[in-house]
Protein backbone atom coordinates (compact mmCIF):
# COMPACT_ATOMS: atom_id res chain seq x y z
CA UNK A 1 0.00 0.00 0.00
CA UNK A 2 2.76 2.67 1.36
CA UNK A 3 4.36 1.90 -2.40
CA UNK A 4 1.29 2.27 -4.31
CA UNK A 5 0.79 5.49 -2.53
CA UNK A 6 4.53 6.43 -3.03
CA UNK A 7 4.32 5.73 -6.91
CA UNK A 8 0.75 7.71 -7.35
CA UNK A 9 2.65 10.45 -5.16
CA UNK A 10 5.17 10.79 -7.57
CA UNK A 11 3.32 10.24 -11.12
CA UNK A 12 1.10 13.26 -9.54
CA UNK A 13 4.36 15.29 -9.32
CA UNK A 14 5.31 14.13 -12.36
CA UNK A 15 1.93 15.48 -13.74
CA UNK A 16 2.30 18.84 -12.35
CA UNK A 17 5.90 19.11 -14.11
CA UNK A 18 4.76 18.48 -17.19
CA UNK A 19 1.59 21.08 -17.05
CA UNK A 20 3.92 23.35 -16.08
CA UNK A 21 6.73 22.36 -19.17
CA UNK A 22 3.62 22.96 -21.35
CA UNK A 23 2.01 26.07 -19.97
CA UNK A 24 5.63 27.74 -20.40
CA UNK A 25 5.97 25.67 -23.96
CA UNK A 26 2.85 27.31 -25.41
CA UNK A 27 2.75 30.65 -23.41
CA UNK A 28 3.08 32.84 -26.50
CA UNK A 29 4.48 36.51 -26.71
CA UNK A 30 1.56 39.50 -26.91
CA UNK A 31 1.86 42.39 -29.01
CA UNK A 32 -0.31 45.23 -29.65
CA UNK A 33 0.10 48.19 -32.79
CA UNK A 34 -1.30 51.45 -32.84
CA UNK A 35 -0.59 54.21 -35.08
CA UNK A 36 -1.76 58.03 -36.31
CA UNK A 37 -1.18 59.23 -39.10
CA UNK A 38 -1.43 63.44 -40.38
CA UNK A 39 -2.86 65.50 -41.03
CA UNK A 40 -6.13 63.62 -41.34
CA UNK A 41 -7.12 66.41 -43.52
CA UNK A 42 -5.81 65.31 -46.98
CA UNK A 43 -5.91 65.53 -50.59
CA UNK A 44 -7.93 62.91 -52.73
CA UNK A 45 -5.42 62.68 -55.49
CA UNK A 46 -2.00 64.53 -54.20
CA UNK A 47 0.12 64.01 -51.67
CA UNK A 48 0.60 65.96 -48.44
CA UNK A 49 3.56 66.48 -46.30
CA UNK A 50 2.73 64.22 -42.93
CA UNK A 51 3.90 62.60 -40.18
CA UNK A 52 3.37 58.84 -38.79
CA UNK A 53 3.07 57.76 -35.12
CA UNK A 54 3.39 54.70 -34.17
CA UNK A 55 3.37 51.92 -30.92
CA UNK A 56 4.65 48.57 -30.77
CA UNK A 57 4.46 47.14 -27.97
CA UNK A 58 5.28 43.47 -26.82
CA UNK A 59 4.77 41.28 -23.48
CA UNK A 60 6.67 38.29 -22.99
CA UNK A 61 5.82 35.29 -20.62
CA UNK A 62 9.71 34.43 -20.40
CA UNK A 63 11.66 37.10 -21.77
CA UNK A 64 15.20 36.82 -22.94
CA UNK A 65 17.05 36.08 -26.56
CA UNK A 66 17.94 32.41 -25.41
CA UNK A 67 14.30 31.82 -24.75
CA UNK A 68 12.13 30.61 -27.30
CA UNK A 69 9.32 32.75 -27.71
CA UNK A 70 10.73 35.29 -25.60
CA UNK A 71 11.89 37.71 -27.98
CA UNK A 72 11.27 39.63 -31.21
CA UNK A 73 13.26 38.38 -34.07
CA UNK A 74 11.54 40.34 -37.15
CA UNK A 75 8.82 43.17 -37.69
CA UNK A 76 7.10 43.99 -40.30
CA UNK A 77 5.34 47.11 -40.45
CA UNK A 78 2.83 47.29 -43.35
CA UNK A 79 1.88 50.90 -44.87
CA UNK A 80 -0.87 51.82 -46.57
CA UNK A 81 -1.08 52.49 -50.29
CA UNK A 82 -1.88 56.62 -49.87
CA UNK A 83 1.15 56.84 -47.57
CA UNK A 84 3.95 57.70 -49.72
CA UNK A 85 7.84 58.07 -48.60
CA UNK A 86 9.89 59.91 -50.16
CA UNK A 87 13.67 59.31 -49.45
CA UNK A 88 15.36 62.48 -51.66
CA UNK A 89 13.56 64.54 -49.01
CA UNK A 90 16.49 63.87 -46.60
CA UNK A 91 20.08 62.69 -46.86
CA UNK A 92 21.64 59.66 -46.24
CA UNK A 93 23.49 57.77 -43.21
CA UNK A 94 25.52 54.94 -43.99
CA UNK A 95 25.05 52.13 -41.44
CA UNK A 96 29.15 52.80 -40.48
CA UNK A 97 28.48 56.42 -39.01
CA UNK A 98 26.34 55.32 -36.39
CA UNK A 99 28.10 51.88 -35.38
CA UNK A 100 28.54 52.56 -31.77
CA UNK A 101 27.98 55.89 -32.25
CA UNK A 102 26.17 58.56 -28.80
CA UNK A 103 23.57 60.15 -30.29
CA UNK A 104 25.38 63.50 -30.21
CA UNK A 105 27.84 61.18 -32.33
CA UNK A 106 24.95 60.32 -34.77
CA UNK A 107 23.39 63.72 -34.81
CA UNK A 108 26.91 65.29 -35.71
CA UNK A 109 27.57 63.14 -38.48
CA UNK A 110 24.39 62.17 -39.93
CA UNK A 111 21.68 65.30 -39.15
CA UNK A 112 20.66 66.13 -42.52
CA UNK A 113 19.26 62.12 -42.79
CA UNK A 114 17.52 62.41 -39.55
CA UNK A 115 14.10 61.76 -40.24
CA UNK A 116 12.21 60.70 -37.33
CA UNK A 117 12.57 60.40 -33.58
CA UNK A 118 11.02 58.18 -30.34
CA UNK A 119 11.81 56.41 -27.27
CA UNK A 120 11.88 52.54 -26.60
CA UNK A 121 12.47 50.23 -23.35
CA UNK A 122 13.32 46.70 -23.77
CA UNK A 123 13.72 43.81 -21.21
CA UNK A 124 17.19 42.62 -19.11
CA UNK A 125 16.06 39.45 -19.37
CA UNK A 126 13.39 39.96 -16.72
CA UNK A 127 15.41 41.84 -14.02
CA UNK A 128 14.59 45.73 -14.97
CA UNK A 129 13.60 47.75 -17.82
CA UNK A 130 16.44 49.62 -20.60
CA UNK A 131 15.04 52.73 -21.68
CA UNK A 132 16.36 54.22 -24.62
CA UNK A 133 16.18 56.87 -27.12
CA UNK A 134 15.48 56.48 -31.18
CA UNK A 135 16.60 58.63 -33.88
CA UNK A 136 15.45 57.57 -37.59
CA UNK A 137 17.88 58.08 -40.42
CA UNK A 138 17.57 58.07 -43.91
CA UNK A 139 19.67 55.03 -45.15
CA UNK A 140 21.50 54.04 -48.58
CA UNK A 141 19.48 51.86 -51.01
CA UNK A 142 19.48 48.52 -50.47
CA UNK A 143 18.94 46.55 -53.67
CA UNK A 144 17.41 49.37 -55.30
CA UNK A 145 15.00 49.73 -52.02
CA UNK A 146 14.54 52.85 -49.24
CA UNK A 147 16.26 51.87 -46.10
CA UNK A 148 15.97 52.95 -42.52
CA UNK A 149 18.60 53.28 -39.97
CA UNK A 150 16.90 53.13 -36.70
CA UNK A 151 19.47 54.03 -34.42
CA UNK A 152 18.63 53.30 -31.09
CA UNK A 153 20.82 54.39 -27.56
CA UNK A 154 20.49 52.79 -24.53
CA UNK A 155 21.06 52.62 -20.74
CA UNK A 156 21.64 48.91 -20.01
CA UNK A 157 22.65 49.47 -16.66
CA UNK A 158 20.34 49.18 -13.61
CA UNK A 159 18.03 51.58 -13.23
CA UNK A 160 18.06 52.12 -17.00
CA UNK A 161 17.13 55.67 -16.92
CA UNK A 162 18.17 57.40 -19.87
CA UNK A 163 17.13 61.21 -21.02
CA UNK A 164 16.00 61.85 -24.95
CA UNK A 165 16.03 65.37 -24.66
CA UNK A 166 18.34 67.67 -27.02
CA UNK A 167 19.77 64.46 -29.10
CA UNK A 168 22.66 66.48 -31.03
CA UNK A 169 24.23 67.50 -27.37
CA UNK A 170 22.99 64.10 -25.37
CA UNK A 171 25.90 61.87 -24.58
CA UNK A 172 23.96 59.63 -22.55
CA UNK A 173 23.40 55.64 -22.71
CA UNK A 174 26.06 52.98 -22.55
CA UNK A 175 25.39 51.08 -25.48
CA UNK A 176 23.80 51.30 -29.09
CA UNK A 177 21.27 49.43 -31.04
CA UNK A 178 21.30 49.85 -35.17
CA UNK A 179 18.49 47.90 -36.92
CA UNK A 180 18.02 48.44 -40.46
CA UNK A 181 14.45 48.08 -42.09
CA UNK A 182 13.77 47.97 -45.74
CA UNK A 183 11.00 49.28 -47.46
CA UNK A 184 9.98 46.65 -50.09
CA UNK A 185 6.73 46.68 -52.09
CA UNK A 186 3.58 45.11 -50.47
CA UNK A 187 0.28 44.05 -52.02
CA UNK A 188 -2.70 46.02 -51.52
CA UNK A 189 -4.25 47.71 -49.59
CA UNK A 190 -0.72 48.32 -48.66
CA UNK A 191 2.21 50.32 -50.83
CA UNK A 192 5.19 49.46 -48.90
CA UNK A 193 6.20 47.39 -45.91
CA UNK A 194 9.30 48.29 -43.88
CA UNK A 195 10.79 44.89 -42.71
CA UNK A 196 13.13 44.51 -39.77
CA UNK A 197 14.63 41.67 -39.66
CA UNK A 198 17.68 39.57 -37.73
CA UNK A 199 16.93 41.68 -34.56
CA UNK A 200 18.06 39.78 -31.97
CA UNK A 201 21.44 39.46 -33.50
CA UNK A 202 21.66 43.46 -32.89
CA UNK A 203 19.93 43.58 -29.54
CA UNK A 204 20.90 41.65 -26.50
CA UNK A 205 17.73 42.12 -24.82
CA UNK A 206 14.29 42.04 -26.14
CA UNK A 207 13.34 44.95 -27.10
CA UNK A 208 9.11 45.27 -25.60
CA UNK A 209 8.01 49.08 -26.65
CA UNK A 210 8.86 50.98 -29.85
CA UNK A 211 7.72 54.56 -30.35
CA UNK A 212 8.29 56.86 -33.55
CA UNK A 213 7.34 59.71 -34.94
CA UNK A 214 8.15 59.96 -38.48
CA UNK A 215 8.26 63.79 -39.90
CA UNK A 216 10.30 65.42 -42.30
CA UNK A 217 9.50 68.06 -45.29
CA UNK A 218 7.43 65.88 -47.63
CA UNK A 219 9.69 62.36 -46.63
CA UNK A 220 6.37 61.01 -45.30
CA UNK A 221 2.96 62.11 -47.14
CA UNK A 222 -0.46 61.22 -47.35
CA UNK A 223 -3.49 61.31 -49.25
CA UNK A 224 -7.13 60.24 -48.59
CA UNK A 225 -7.84 58.32 -51.73
CA UNK A 226 -9.75 55.34 -50.78
CA UNK A 227 -13.68 55.12 -51.18
CA UNK A 228 -14.25 54.85 -47.30
CA UNK A 229 -12.07 57.20 -46.49
CA UNK A 230 -9.83 55.02 -44.43
CA UNK A 231 -5.86 54.44 -44.05
CA UNK A 232 -4.91 50.92 -43.34
CA UNK A 233 -1.93 49.57 -41.51
CA UNK A 234 -0.94 46.36 -40.01
CA UNK A 235 2.21 44.96 -38.19
CA UNK A 236 3.69 41.21 -38.85
CA UNK A 237 5.99 40.22 -35.28
CA UNK A 238 7.72 36.96 -35.82
CA UNK A 239 9.12 35.65 -32.58
CA UNK A 240 12.24 33.20 -32.28
CA UNK A 241 10.37 30.44 -32.09
CA UNK A 242 9.13 31.01 -35.56
CA UNK A 243 5.67 32.12 -34.54
CA UNK A 244 3.86 35.05 -35.42
CA UNK A 245 1.09 37.42 -34.60
CA UNK A 246 -0.66 39.96 -37.37
CA UNK A 247 -2.64 43.41 -35.93
CA UNK A 248 -4.45 45.65 -38.52
CA UNK A 249 -5.65 49.06 -37.59
CA UNK A 250 -7.54 52.24 -39.37
CA UNK A 251 -7.40 55.16 -39.16
CA UNK A 252 -10.27 57.63 -40.53
CA UNK A 253 -9.50 61.02 -42.85
CA UNK A 254 -11.17 63.44 -44.15
CA UNK A 255 -10.95 64.86 -48.22
CA UNK A 256 -10.20 68.55 -47.86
Amino acid sequence: MRIRRRSAAIFALAAAGALMVAGVAFAAPTSTFLFTAGPKTAPKTTFKAGSLFTNLTTHYTNPGNNNPGGAVERTQIFLDKNFKINPGAAGTCAESKLTGATMKQAMARCAGALVGKGNATASANGAFTINGCVLLFNGPPSAGNPTLQVFTRVNASPPGAISCANPAQNTQGNATVLLKGVLRPAAAPYGKVLDVDHITQSAAFPLEVFKTTIKKGNYFSVRCNAADHLWRMKTTWTYNNNTKRTVSKTQQCTVG
